[in-house]
């Protein structure tokens, strides 16, 4: 009888410190890895990682996790500032001041309620679009995916199974 070979399963990382020190571990070879998609990507790349956005997106929870409404200062749209100081029974002005400075709204979200958000269906599309693998024209958005991949867990993991996919010649 013939064993047949199995094929690898690769390992998911969604421990967040793990995930924040390999980053930094991988900071130049994700830029070495950016210089050569903006030469060698393949026509299909969006659709690529729009697969692996959703592959991950299926395998991690981002309730589990909501580092990204933890750590990140995110601008939101006037419209979208008015429905969350209205939800708080705030004026804009009130919430501006005591959630934002310099434009955006410092971390941890105020509509964060431990790890799920209070807004969750009435979110901002910045929220919603989060950490923003599946938006059209990936090449020309890959710095603020590096900066996303230490941040998320899909992003960490999608960049590094692209890497693979693509077979990158590492240098």
């Amino acid at each position: 009888m013939k064993l047949q070979k199995q094929a690898k399963v690769p390992t998911i990382e969604i421990d967040l410190s793990r995930i924040q020190q390999l980053s930094q571990e991988h900071d130049d070879e994700n830029w070495k890895f950016r210089s050569w998609l903006k030469q060698y990507a393949p026509d299909d790349i969006d659709g690529l990682v729009r697969t692996l956005s959703q592959k991950y997106f299926a395998l991690i929870d981002c309730r589990q996790c909501a580092n990204c409404c933890r750590s990140l200062h995110v601008e939101f749209k006037k419209s979208e500032l008015h429905t969350i100081a209205k939800t708080l029974g705030q004026s804009i002005e009130e919430f501006q001041k005591q959630f934002m400075s310099e434009g955006t709204v410092n971390p941890p979200c105020p509509m964060l309620n431990e790890k799920l958000c209070s807004i969750y269906e009435d979110r901002p599309g910045v929220c919603r679009s989060f950490p923003h693998l599946e938006q059209p024209e990936f090449t020309s958005r890959l710095i603020g995916v590096i900066d996303n991949v230490a941040v998320c867990p899909i992003a960490f993991n999608a960049f590094e199974e692209l890497k693979a996919k693509l077979a990158w010649p590492r240098p």
